[in-house]
């Protein structure tokens, strides 16, 4: 059996999106491959590692050295009761966690866990902007606040420094909306979802080669 686990964050998104945007974007995701491959999906992983976004109060983080075992754990635990995992991360600051943890196991056990970075294949130009807040309308999700139109920072600028000091709304690069669409996010979520399942298939056949 395969199974698919969601890892987001609960992270400020600006002023008009909810602190679980991350987690119920890979969700969404983990659901709609499942559809496809006939994998279960587990439930998401919502307390990360988010400490670029801590001065903002919507946020809940954990450190990177005290997330990466309890990971590990949890993934070793999946990898017995599924046999192979393919992990979904919606949260780009907890992504090398994921990979390494993925990758010292694989190493382990064989080919057992495919970890997978939605940004990394659709390439947003924001946090909370105009491409991740149509990508969250998409999905199926609400706004929580009033959108306003700003540029603030630059995408870029993630992991060199703490989010506040570049932007004071919490939103990185563009949020227009004028702009903002959930047709402008599906296309970002097929792709995503074509891409992941490209993977999965590429993963299971090594498996058994």
């Amino acid at each position: 059996m395969l199974c698919i686990l969601p890892v987001g964050s609960y992270e400020q998104h600006g002023p008009h999106l909810p602190p679980t945007v991350d987690a119920e974007i890979a969700y969404y995701i983990a659901n709609k491959t499942a559809e496809r491959i006939g994998a279960r999906v587990l439930p998401p992983i919502f307390y990360t590692c988010s400490e670029e976004h801590r001065d903002f109060q919507n946020t809940i983080s954990v450190r990177c050295t005290s997330f990466i075992p309890y990971f590990e754990e949890v993934v070793r635990s999946a990898v017995e009761k599924c046999g192979a995992l393919v992990v979904i991360v919606g949260h780009g600051g907890v992504w090398d966690a994921v990979k390494l943890v993925s990758e010292q196991l694989n190493y382990e056990l064989g080919p057992s866990v495919l970890p997978v970075n939605i940004w990394a294949l659709i390439s947003p130009r924001d946090h909370a902007g105009t491409d991740e807040t149509s990508i969250y309308l998409a999905v199926g999700g609400s706004l929580t606040g009033q959108m306003v139109e700003i540029c603030e920072g630059d995408i870029s600028l993630f992991g060199k420094s703490r989010v506040s000091r570049f932007s004071k709304t919490g939103i990185v690069g563009c949020l227009k909306p004028a702009e903002v669409s959930p047709e402008r996010g599906r296309k970002m979520v097929e792709i995503a979802v074509e891409k992941i399942v490209e993977r999965i298939e590429k993963f299971m056949t090594l498996r058994t080669s």
